[in-house]
Formats: C-alpha cells, structure tokens, sequence
C-alpha cells in the first residue's frame, strides 16, 4: 500500500491536545517549580565536581524551556487569534527570562573559580564537550556591569525592552491595508498586502497597491518611530553602561565572527553591485517598463505556468537530497511521512515559513503555506535544511546546541541549492529556465544587496540615535537614501517606509539581526561550491561541520572543514559568484527579447 503524504503536520504526536495538552501542562508547572530549585541550588555551587552534575540539570531545563517555546509557536502559527495561546506564550517568555538571569548567575560562578579550580573542571569528559562555551561566556564576563546590575537589566527588560517588541508586533498585527481584489474592498495584513503588491501580474494592482501602504505607513510612521527609537535607546543605555563604544560589539560575539571578515564580506559585496543594476536594467526591458518601482523589483519577469503538487514536491525534494546523501534522503522521507510538516493553504495561518525544533522529542516540525510554485518546494527544502541540522546535532548537550544565527541559515542554504540548481538544469523549456533562474537571482540579491544594504542602514541609525530620538521623516529620509544608493536611478519609487515593517530591526534578542543571514548565505554557498567539488567525498565532513557548529567560530569552521581563510576576500568572492553567474545566464537569455 502506498504511503500518503499529508499537508498537516501531527503535533498531537508531541503534546496531545495542544494548548489543552495535560503533557503540555504539566511541563510548564515543572519548569516553573525546577527554576526555584536550581536558582537555590546556584548560590551552594563552587567546586568543579559539584558544577558538572549542577551543568547536566541546567542544560536538561534550557532543552525542555526550548521545546515548550518551539512547541508554542507552532501552536500560535496555526491559529494566530487565539488568545489562549498568546497567554501561554507570555508564561514562556518568563521562563526565557528566568533562564537569562540563572545564566548570568552561572557566569559569575564561573569568573569565582581560581585557575587550578577552572582547570579542574575542564578536565571532565563531559565538560570537554561545551568547554567551548564555557570559555566564550567566562571571557565576556570581564566586558560586563556587575552580576546585580545585569540582572536588574534582564528583569526591567520584560516590560520595557522585551515589552516595546510586544507592542511593535501588536502594531503590525492591528495593520490593516484596504486593497481592491477581483473587484471587491478586502483588508489585508501588511504582509498579505506587500505580497499582493509584489507578485500580482498585474503592474496597476501592484503599483495602486504599493501606494496604499505607503499611505497606511505614512500615517502610522509616529508610532512605530517611537517603538523604534526607544528599542534602539534601550540598547545603547545598556551598551553605555557597559562602556561599550563599538555598536557591533554584541552582534559579532552573538555570531561568533571577527568585524573584520564581516567588513570583508560587506567590501566584496559593493564591488560587485555593478552586476545587480545591469540585471535591474534588463528586468526593465523585459517587463516593457522604462523604470522599476520598488513594487517590481520581486515581481518574477518570467513565470512557469506548471503547478507542482505536494506529492510532486515532496518526490523533487526527496530525490536530490538523495543524490547529496542517503542520510539527508532518508531525513527528508521521514520528516513527509511522520507529519512534520504543515503545508496546507488555509485562512487563519500565519504568514511564512520555519522550523521548530523539539530537543525533547529529538523531532522538528515545519511551516509554510503551499500554493504549488516552486518556490514553496525551494521553501520545503530551506526548512528541511534546518531540521537536518537539528538532527545531526540532536545527540550533543544542550550548550553545544546554541548557535548563532550565521551558521543557522548554512544547511537551510545549502538544501536550497539542492533543489533549485538541479531545476535549472533539467529545465524543460526556456520559459521555465528563466523563471528558475530569477527565482535564483531574486534569492540571491535578497542577501547580497537588500540585507547588506539594511545592515549599513542600522549601524547609521544607530549613530544618529546616540545623539537622540529621530523623527519619523528622518528615519524615512534615511531608508531612502540607503534604497537609492543601492538602485541608482534604475528604480524611481522607493518605499521609505521599509524600516517599519522590518520586524529584524525591533527584535531585542538579536542586535543587528539582518546581515547574519548575509553570512550564513554566503558561507553556506562556499561549503556547496566545495561539496561539488569533492563529490562522495563530502557528505561526512559537511555532517561533521553542521555538528560542531556550535562549538567554533565562523572562521575557524571555515579554517577546520573547508580549509579557508575567511578573512581574506577571495572566499567571499566566490561565494557570490553563483548569483552572479545566475544574471550573466539570465542576461545572455533575454539578449534577443529586448
């Protein structure tokens, strides 16, 4: 009998009943009662011996505090009015906090062993497995306030810090944009809204669209200017009082990465912006428009009319991860089979996509809305590259398991350019080509241009607000001229309100959260140019660095398993070289239409 492949996903499998789960309760009364227990516990600890087995029940609570937020979300995406889910999530934003403060409190045993106690503890087996961590949190103790004075910031960073991101996404979920849709008013999100305007093929419902947000936003600029300036003010109040002058400080030690290969990156990227407005030009040319609006330059100049469906979808996606590695194969057979993936098009789903993980269960769920474009199946791939990675690292102790955001986008990435490249390839007709390589490119300058571009946009706002709260036409007049420096005068209407809906620049946990995905796309094109090259050769050792993503830097990764030297501008070169050779075959294609 043949297996089915649903689109829903089985979270009952997990917790039974969700939001009403008894399992689901009674995790959250236990973390709640074991948080009392190891904050008491904390102040008796300062030998080495007593430490590993005290480390064992933290790491055991971080994974179950983990799942019960992942699990959370997942509950939260499927149904996003529901109120009973939005309280849960506030309980488990507490226990977040609790686990920041009980941290902090571990750094600062940390910083009381003496030397001989220190190397004691390090000469456990089990330590020796996260003595990587260990040593990053005990080395950034010496850049921080007092233990009281960081902890008092973590607790007045619940409702002031934490509490104005609360109100940002209330903001933008209160949005409505009133848009003409086959010939009847509908109110729409401001997500529904941007990807009306983006993808309808219709050039007067997008540009009408686009304008209507414009003026939503530019009425509602005073508050979300607000939101803004005081997430930015809290940051840099803290940063102060830390006597931290360099704003990418916490970014680049939350990424594991030097500011100077991020510069080198960033350098590597303007040298090669050129490229970018000879395809915006043609792009033009191809849509019949003597200039884009910012409205166009998403809009797919060519589009497949072939439908893909979900079993089809799953077949792509199962056959080349198969071709890379039976292990990645197989991961995928499992995740289609055993409902771990929600996929259905239904109202009342939240917009997008990702992957929850749940270390408990040693299992991810994932989420997207599948409408049939290969896109979606691009999409499947990108989230199964994140379950993958969460797989390979199930098995290793909790502290190993935190990384950052850099290396997290690599196996989503590299799943990515799976799928699409063997699309390109065995495209049926030129028609199709072309769409598949925009679909590239559109991937490609999402990381290459736009994030970079947002990422100078931050670090100037930044700069500004030291010397006070900017106004909503400043905060306007400087995301325009970032847009404009980017496309030149190929485009001729710009969105100057792109900074509010953002949500990258109104999260607390994350300073600067755009360009990680910069890194993590690029250095993950770098490890698929190699595993091309080597063939058989590579599935274990891109295994191994996907396992100890968590316990080296970025450029030491780079160093151990790709044998680059990232610093140097010659890896990130190459690494942009596949979007590059996407527009030069899409240039060379379309030379004859225009």
């Amino acid at each position: 009998m043949e297996k089915v492949i649903s689109e829903n996903w089985n979270l009952d499998s997990l917790y039974p009943g969700g939001k009403e789960s008894n399992r689901l309760n009674a995790l959250i009364s236990g973390l709640k009662q074991d948080m009392a227990g190891l904050q008491g516990k904390i102040q008796t600890l300062d030998q080495s011996n007593n430490l590993v087995g005290f480390f064992q029940e933290v790491q055991e609570y971080i994974s179950a505090a983990f799942e019960l937020d992942e699990f959370l979300v997942c509950l939260y995406a499927v149904n996003v009015d529901d109120p009973e889910v939005t309280k849960l999530i506030d309980e488990s934003e507490k226990i977040k906090a609790d686990i920041e403060s009980l941290k902090i409190d571990m750094d600062e045993l940390l910083a009381r062993l003496s030397d001989s106690e220190w190397e004691g503890l390090l000469q456990h087996d089990e330590v020796k497995e996260y003595q990587f961590y260990l040593e990053e949190r005990k080395q950034k103790m010496g850049d921080k306030l007092p233990i009281a004075m960081e902890k008092l910031i973590n607790e007045l960073s619940i409702n002031g810090f934490y509490g104005w991101e609360d109100y940002y996404e209330q903001m933008m979920g209160a949005l409505r944009i009133p848009v003409e849709k086959d010939g009847q008013k509908e109110e729409m999100s401001i997500g529904q809204a941007q990807s009306y305007a983006m993808f309808s093929s219709d050039r007067s419902v997008r540009q009408k669209t686009a304008r209507t947000i414009i003026e939503i936003c530019e009425k509602q600029a005073d508050s979300f200017a607000t939101v803004l300036n005081r997430i930015n003010g809290f940051r840099l109040d803290v940063y102060k009082q830390r006597g931290w002058d360099n704003v990418l400080k916490e970014a680049m030690e939350q990424n594991r990465i030097k500011e100077q290969t991020v510069q080198t990156m960033v350098s590597a990227i303007k040298e090669n912006r050129n490229i970018v407005h000879s395809f915006l030009i043609r792009k033009a040319q191809v849509m019949n428009l003597e200039k884009l609006g910012w409205y166009d330059t998403d809009t797919p100049s060519f589009t497949s009319d072939n439908k893909v469906s979900y079993s089809e979808a799953a077949d792509i996606v199962i056959t080349q991860f198969h071709k890379f590695s039976d292990k990645l194969g197989s991961f995928a057979e499992k995740a289609f089979y055993e409902g771990w993936i929600e996929a259905e098009d239904r109202k009342g789903k939240m917009h997008g996509g990702f992957c929850a993980f749940m270390p408990l269960k040693k299992e991810s769920r994932i989420f997207l809305t599948f409408t049939g474009s290969y896109q979606d199946v691009v999409t499947i791939a990108h989230e199964l590259g994140h379950a993958y990675h969460n797989y390979i690292m199930q098995n290793e102790p909790a502290f190993t398991q935190e990384i950052s955001t850099s290396v997290a986008e690599t196996a989503s990435t590299f799943a990515e350019n799976l799928v699409l490249d063997a699309a390109i390839e065995h495209a049926s007709n030129e028609e199709d080509k072309l769409s598949l390589l925009e679909m590239k490119i559109l991937n490609g300058l999402k990381y290459q241009v736009t994030v970079p571009a947002m990422f100078e946009f931050e670090q100037k706002l930044y700069e500004k607000r030291k010397h006070g709260p900017l106004t909503a036409d400043e905060l306007s007049d400087l995301m325009e001229s970032m847009t404009k420096d980017i496309y030149g005068d190929v485009v001729d209407e710009h969105n100057k309100y792109f900074w509010m809906t953002i949500p990258h620049f109104y999260h607390t946990d994350l300073a600067f959260y755009n360009i990680p995905y910069t890194i993590g796309y690029l250095f993950s094109n770098g490890i698929y140019a190699l595993a091309k090259e080597q063939g058989d050769q590579f599935p274990e050792q891109y295994d191994e660095l996907l396992r100890n993503s968590g316990r080296m830097t970025v450029e030491q990764l780079a160093e151990r398993y790709l044998n680059k030297d990232i610093v140097e501008k010659e890896f990130w070169e190459a690494s942009l070289q596949p979007t590059i050779e996407a527009i030069n075959d899409y240039l060379e294609l379309t030379e004859k239409m225009v």
